[in-house]
């Protein structure tokens, strides 16, 4: 088959460049590579070898026959393999995925995923890292499939989930305990932290325009121009100037801090372990405190090469506006206690997400919104007030 015979058997107007140098490697292999990685055997030995989607094994090979029967979706596998390893982006425009019903379109952007599962449970491996972790790492590909369940009602792995998966495939993304990490990502708040030798911090908003809320400029609800300003380090040999960061919101007065007083701890760039929350699980303080001295110690053992200052969360878990919904002993709270809120650009998007599992919605769409929940209700109330649950960030050392 050519590649131009599978566009039009699949109705794709356009495709990658980069296909057609892949498509003149594989073209004399792709068959029976595809048999192989799309055979029964192969699937159900990766599985369950890995313990990764066993609940989801018999759709996932039901979808995989339904794909070996259509060679045109057998080499597309083949051609996403070659191309996600060399660092193509489903997510780009240049790349259009076929359209239609039915277990092969739910399911093809898995397929080329599956043959990386044996190489990612051996990277980490290599690295010590614990077989209990390497288990709950690889079972993003679960939470993948679960995801696309609350999105679309079926179980499925769309387009944007091997977007996602590639952290899994490049070792970027670890899953310890409670909570996920991407492997050091950088600082990119938009604040100096500094310390004195008595250990208090100090925050400067660093090179951001702030909304007269004292929030940043264009977090929803903070468009409007009045009263706004730009909140800029200044910097002599002998001290820093700046508008402080309190609770998370920048102070219109500026602050003088001492060189001889106040050492530079974080600032923008700087290496920290980016906190993801999964879905379910013991969400209680204890357990959470647990996670993080595990993590020191994963990463210390496994990860030497990749020190890190900080934990950094970015997260509607981490809004400001849930403090006027939630009781102060919720365990969402108490989680934001262990973070030293920053100012970020806050939007809603998140929590519609997350929270309703639709991140098209709008606060317009407030009406409408499901309550199925207690949090569901309490943030549709809120929307309907006017008011916004902006998503908001953190750190702590």
């Amino acid at each position: 088959m050519t590649l131009e015979q599978m566009r039009t058997t699949l109705g794709i107007s356009t495709l990658p460049g980069a296909f057609t140098e892949i498509y003149d490697r594989i073209k004399t292999e792709y068959i029976a590579h595809a048999a192989h990685i799309l055979s029964d055997e192969f699937l159900t030995e990766t599985l369950q070898e890995h313990r990764v989607m066993l609940s989801y094994q018999d759709i996932i090979l039901a979808a995989a026959r339904d794909i070996r029967k259509n060679e045109a979706f057998s080499l597309l596998v083949c051609l996403l393999e070659k191309w996600v390893a060399q660092g193509g982006d489903v997510a780009d425009s240049a790349y259009e995925e076929p359209i239609g019903t039915g277990l092969a379109y739910d399911f093809l952007h898995l397929f080329p995923a599956i043959p990386t599962i044996p190489r990612s449970a051996a990277q980490l491996r290599s690295r010590g890292v614990p077989e209990d972790v390497i288990v709950d790492t690889l079972r993003e590909y679960d939470f993948c499939i679960d995801h696309c369940v609350g999105r679309v009602n079926r179980p499925a792995f769309l387009r944007d989930r091997l977007n996602w998966i590639r952290r899994i495939i490049d070792g970027d993304l670890i899953h310890i305990g409670r909570l996920k990490y991407d492997l050091p990502d950088r600082f990119l708040s938009g604040v100096r932290v500094y310390q004195n030798e008595e250990g208090s911090l100090s925050l400067l908003a660093d090179d951001l325009q702030v909304h007269s809320s004292g929030r940043v400029l264009g977090s929803s609800g903070c468009t409007d121009a009045e009263g706004n300003f730009l909140a800029r380090i200044h910097e002599t040999e002998d001290a820093v100037t700046g508008h402080p960061v309190i609770d998370g919101l920048v102070a219109k007065q500026e602050v003088v801090l001492q060189k001889n007083q106040w050492k530079l701890c974080l600032s923008e760039n700087d290496p920290v372990l980016r906190v993801h929350i999964p879905p379910g699980g013991n969400f209680d303080k204890q357990t959470l405190a647990n996670t993080y001295q595990r993590t020191r110690e994963v990463m210390a053992n496994c990860y030497p090469d990749m020190p890190f200052k900080a934990f950094y969360c970015s997260s509607w878990l981490m809004s400001l506006d849930l403090r006027e919904i939630l009781k102060p002993d919720s365990n969402i709270l108490r989680f934001q206690t262990d973070y030293i809120a920053v100012p970020i650009q806050g939007i809603d998007a998140p929590t519609f997400s997350f929270v309703f599992g639709d991140l098209t919605l709008t606060p317009a769409d407030a009406p409408t919104l499901p309550e199925n929940t207690s949090l569901q209700r309490a943030i549709k109330q809120r929307y309907l007030d006017g008011k916004h649950v902006r998503h908001g960030a953190g750190f702590f050392f």
